[in-house]
């Protein structure tokens, strides 16, 4: 029995082991597991489908949070109005009540001289009054 031997030259063919480690060894070739590939191939589009949720999930965030502060930089400009007409009415009743008081003045000193009179007519007028007329 005359044993061949196998030159570099020629190759043994995929499959000729029935241990596929031992069977790429003998053809100098890296084992590559197909249930270890289909479990890289996994994760990685788990990592990839993780990626794009957690971009949407920010998006959504940054989205949420300017739309949030949109309504409260709307709702500052209405409170805002609301002051400045508050303050407005605040210096009309005071522009009103100055008026009111010049004119008060103005009466005042003209019933100043008629206040005399009236005190002396009003004494007369009052009749429950106990004190003496003269």
């Amino acid at each position: 029995m005359e044993v061949e031997t196998v030159g570099k030259e020629e190759a043994l063919p995929e499959g000729f082991f029935d241990d596929p480690v031992k069977d790429a060894k003998a053809r100098n070739q890296e084992y590559k597991d197909p249930v270890e590939e289909e479990w890289e191939k996994f994760q990685r589009e788990i990592r990839e489908a993780a990626t794009e949720s957690n971009a949407i999930i920010a998006e959504d965030q940054e989205e949420s949070t300017a739309e949030r502060q949109i309504d409260e930089i709307d709702e500052q400009i209405r409170n805002w109005s609301r002051v400045l007409e508050i303050q407005r009415k605040k210096e009309a009743t005071a522009a009103e009540l100055e008026r009111s008081k010049a004119k008060n003045m103005d009466q005042d000193d003209d019933s100043a001289s008629e206040g005399q009179e009236s005190e002396e007519f009003d004494e007369f007028v009052d009749w429950r009054s106990k004190k003496s007329h003269r």
